[in-house]
């Protein structure tokens, strides 16, 4: 089974996907949190950094956009880049872009994504898709995947919940298979895998399913591909030295740029969220972390966490 890492707003960035495709690893595609477009013309510092030199194998860009403007400057520009594959995000349920028919709010306007792609597919780059099953109803996936079938598309990844759910309720499995049956590209699974019986849930569910993406549940157990893999993993005090050298190079690497302990401590503690699940206490380790109120009592925190050892 592939697995693919999912493009996490504020989660994995950079410094998260080095350290660690370096230190852990079993994922074999990772994609940036969306880029998009300021002022319509520019990309942020930070997002020139995402992409800008290319020093990741196996990296997709995701962009967000609406317009055959966005779709060109960022084609043209990972193509500039020596990159040999996008992604166009179609399932982002933030309202603040919904608003802006961006997201998961483009899937309602199917004929605007076939205006697009038809003046802005080129051959000098794969194109994959990121989706909803739709935004407000699942009556707007059939729709959206007619237009898609029209296009040389290298992949459709599809989260089976609607946009306006954002995170919450259960799957769609029967839309999902819908997807399945009406797609004539590649399908890719996204959604709730967050353990390993999880995955094998939905294997059986999906026998046919070639890759899988994993997002937040991988977060909190980051031995989570690996164990879908069926790989024998480090003893445990092994693994929870990977950890600190995970957490080592991702705060060598935040300090290398940032300055000062609020811009510091705004991009460390919340990863600790997710983080924390890693350990065993985990409530108080999260806790001692949100305490956390500068370097000093961060890096206790941190001690504290390493000291209550790896969850088996």
């Amino acid at each position: 089974m592939k697995l693919s890492l999912a493009p996490l707003q504020g989660f994995t960035d950079l410094v998260f996907r080095r350290a660690f495709a370096k230190y852990i690893g079993g994922i074999d595609q990772f994609y940036t949190p969306f880029l998009v477009l300021q002022n319509g013309d520019k990309l942020t510092s930070s997002h020139h950094r995402e992409i800008d030199p290319k020093i990741e194998e196996n990296l997709a860009p995701q962009f967000i956009g609406n317009s055959l403007k966005e779709f060109v400057f960022f084609r043209d520009h990972l193509i500039g880049l020596g990159y040999t594959k996008m992604n166009w995000n179609l399932g982002c349920p933030f309202p603040m872009l919904v608003k802006k028919k961006k997201g998961s709010g483009l899937l309602p306007f199917p004929n605007l994504i076939e205006e697009v792609l038809s003046e802005g597919l080129d051959d000098r780059i794969e194109l994959s898709v990121k989706m909803r099953i739709g935004h407000s109803s699942v009556e707007e996936l059939e729709p959206v995947l007619t237009v898609l079938n029209k296009f040389k598309i290298s992949e459709i990844i599809v989260h089976p919940r609607l946009g306006i759910q954002q995170y919450r309720g259960d799957v769609d499995l029967e839309a999902f298979n819908k997807v399945l049956s009406l797609s004539k590209h590649p399908v890719v699974y996204n959604g709730d895998i967050c353990s390993l019986e999880d995955y094998q849930q939905r294997l059986e569910q999906f026998p046919n399913l070639e890759q899988m993406m994993i997002g937040r549940g991988l977060l909190k157990d980051l031995f989570l591909a690996r164990r879908i893999k069926g790989e024998e993993l480090p003893a445990a005090h092994e693994r929870l030295d990977l950890l600190k050298k995970l957490h080592g190079e991702i705060y060598d690497s935040y300090t290398s740029y940032l300055s000062g302990d609020t811009q510091l401590l705004s991009k460390l503690k919340p990863m600790w969220e997710y983080f924390s699940a890693n350990f065993n206490n985990e409530r108080k380790v999260y806790k001692a972390i949100k305490k956390s109120g500068g370097m000093k009592k961060y890096h206790a925190a941190v001690a504290f966490a390493f000291q209550q050892g790896i969850k088996e």
